[in-house]
């Protein structure tokens, strides 16, 4: 079966080097090791190593095209010579920095200086943006509505407005418990590079460690058919991301905010975060909306989030996963309540992974009773 492009594995074509077995069960203990600790001592160091891995293979998946391209032309551009993952990832990394050297020397010295100033006044922020949403239940009063329709309006504008502030405030909380963790963001752009570098040869001695031909053909395709949904997964996350930034510039520009097309593109970052992310950007409009676009802004984004999230996500995961709108959906919904913004980023992946176990598992029963019918069972490779 053919990898797509934008995968990681392609075991078949690198084979293991020495130590790749003992350096694989090393970084497995330590990453038991981070989790165990986080388990016993913090659930905010769980949620930070949770965060720091999914965002260490979103990184690896977002750099794999690039990659690939290095390594299928440089052969032809310098003479046969093709430089290894590491290398190629490194030089990406190399290229990134370059690019954003002169942009950090203008403005990280501001932005460093004003990060911590934002990160304490997130409960001000917070605050404002909850009177704001108390302000605009009054919406309706300008409008001559009979007392029954006026009554109604007013419950029903109530309990959405008390179930913004409710979210807000627990985003902001989460926020707050968040900045502990920042700085092991760090490490992403290093696990990449492992996770990049490594996987070929994890999925070979993975392979190989099992007894039968069968398991290891079993457990070769399920590693490849994780890792092309892993790859889907980040490509339909981009992709939404980017939809999600260009209508959120368009929608500001006509709504003539100050600094639309900088909003859309923090909105189009933010969306990979998901529920804390669409919130820090409804509070971040309306911080600079006047008071007369408050209440549009909101509208707009209320909008956006549900076609956004039940509309255009849900079909772009179904394209690239293969996943019925409504699993997608309820993963999302069961991923908020049991794990905040950590649980809605690992609902859909895990849904996607479990599919393609259950149907390796199904596809595996089904072999082994055809074998044992016919007393022939499967012999070491």
């Amino acid at each position: 079966m053919a990898l797509p492009a934008s995968s990681i594995g392609d075991a078949a074509a690198f084979p293991p080097p020495d130590g790749t077995v003992a350096l694989n069960l090393g970084a497995a203990a330590a990453l038991l090791l981070a989790v165990s600790v986080a388990v016993a001592f913090d659930w905010v160091a769980l949620k930070g190593v949770i965060v720091v891995g999914f965002l260490s293979v979103a990184l690896a998946y977002l750099v794999l095209p690039i990659l690939q391209i290095m390594r299928r032309e440089a052969p032809a551009r310098f003479g046969g010579w093709r430089p290894s993952r590491l290398l190629a990832v490194g030089i990406v990394y190399a290229s990134v920095a370059l690019l954003l050297a002169p942009i950090w020397a203008i403005w990280g010295g501001k932005i460093v200086s004003t990060v911590p100033d934002v990160a304490r006044e997130v409960p001000v922020h917070v605050s404002r943006f909850a009177s704001q949403v108390r302000a605009s239940e009054a919406w309706h009063e300008q409008f001559a509505f009979e007392l029954e329709t006026r009554a109604f309006l007013r419950k029903a504008t109530h309990n959405v407005s008390e179930r913004v502030q409710e979210e807000v405030a627990e985003v902001g909380a989460e926020v707050m418990r968040a900045r502990l963790v920042l700085p092991w963001l760090a490490g992403v752009p290093v696990l990449a590079l492992l996770l990049v570098g490594q996987w070929p040869a994890f999925h070979r001695s993975a392979a190989r460690a099992l007894p039968t031909a069968h398991l290891k053909w079993r457990t070769d395709q399920f590693l490849r058919n994780v890792n092309m949904v892993l790859a889907a997964y980040t490509r339909a996350q981009a992709l939404s991301a980017l939809i999600v930034g260009v209508i959120c510039g368009v929608g500001f520009a006509l709504m003539k905010l100050p600094n639309a097309a900088m909003f859309g593109i923090v909105a189009g970052l933010l969306e990979t975060i998901p529920i804390a992310g669409p919130l820090a950007v409804a509070i971040s409009a309306t911080s600079v909306a006047s008071s007369s676009q408050v209440l549009l802004v909101l509208v707009f984004l209320g909008g956006l989030r549900v076609l956004q999230d039940y509309v255009i996500y849900p079909r772009l995961i179904r394209r690239a996963m293969h996943l019925h709108p409504v699993p997608v959906v309820l993963a999302i919904w069961l991923g908020a309540g049991f794990g905040g913004v950590v649980g809605v980023c690992l609902a859909v992946p895990t849904v996607g992974v479990l599919q393609v176990a259950w149907r390796h598992y199904r596809e595996y029963l089904a072999v082994e009773r055809i074998v044992r019918e016919h007393g022939v069972w499967p012999t070491d490779a």
